[in-house]
């Protein structure tokens, strides 16, 4: 279970294995109009400033927040996230070990203090020009869900080779029968009402933590907006045959959940 250890303002020390997500707490009304944006990080210190510069530049004029959740990395990705917190709505999560994708945003979600919760992946790979048009379709759309997709008219991906391209594509098609109608289910850029995740259980292990969202998740009306999944500029990919196991063990789980609905 996660410990939390208050070090400073804008920064906190977690230590403990990641617990299962139950629910949020109640908001307060001075927190119902805000939108949390949560970033994992691990050695992404070359990308987080501009990231964080891009996404202030966005959102400027809202009440938003930036939540960074990084799992102890060595290259001083917390010390330059700690120096921008001076300059903008930065909360900084540091946990004492890597714990994978679906823990840091769950992470990060429990510490979120908006409606709305956005994903985005410190790599730049995400352009966060589109922010706004996600919030917008939530607050002006009437949309519960609006993810990012790289596989529907207008979306791409740029500098794969075949073989990525290929394995994407079979993990999608794996997916598809959970979430009739959504192109690109894999996804890990997204935004959602906080509201469709209360009282859902959903599970700290994996890296693919918005397709189980689209799974589990109490919503109606979902929207993909289409992006260009930008090729990485510094660091290092994370996909790992390790990640690959994991999404085929989630895939198992999913399955086995969504029959249970349908065969009660």
């Amino acid at each position: 279970m996660d410990q939390v250890e208050l070090s400073s303002k804008n920064r906190i020390e977690l230590s403990g294995s990641p617990s299962p997500f139950k629910g949020f707490p109640k908001l307060r009304k001075s927190s119902r109009q805000m939108i949390s944006i949560v970033t994992p990080t691990y050695n992404e210190r070359e990308n987080i400033r501009l990231l964080i510069e891009r996404i202030s530049q966005v959102m400027s004029g809202r009440k938003y927040e930036i939540i960074v959740i990084d799992d102890d990395s060595p290259d001083g990705t917390e010390e330059v996230a700690k120096e921008l917190s001076k300059r903008y709505p930065v909360k900084i999560l540091v946990r004492n070990g890597k714990f994978g994708l679906a823990s840091a945003v769950l992470t990060g979600f429990k510490h979120a203090r908006g409606n709305i919760l956005g994903v985005i992946d410190a790599d730049l790979q995400h352009p966060p020009e589109y922010l706004l048009e996600f919030v917008k379709a939530i607050e002006q759309g009437g949309c519960d869900v609006v993810v990012g997709s790289r596989y529907t008219n207008g979306g791409g991906i740029e500098g794969w080779s075949r073989k990525r391209l290929l394995t994407s594509k079979v993990a999608v098609l794996l997916a598809k029968p959970l979430v009739k109608g959504v192109r690109d289910p894999m996804s890990g850029f997204f935004f959602l009402k906080r509201s469709i995740i209360e009282g859902v259980r959903l599970n700290p292990t994996g890296y693919k933590l918005g397709l189980e969202i689209l799974v589990k998740g109490n919503y109606r009306k979902l929207k993909e907006i289409p992006y260009v999944f930008k090729q990485r500029k510094n660091g290092v990919s994370k996909l790992s045959k390790t990640e690959i196991l994991s999404y085929l063990s989630l895939l198992k789980d999913l399955y086995i959940y969504k029959i249970a609905r349908l065969c009660p």
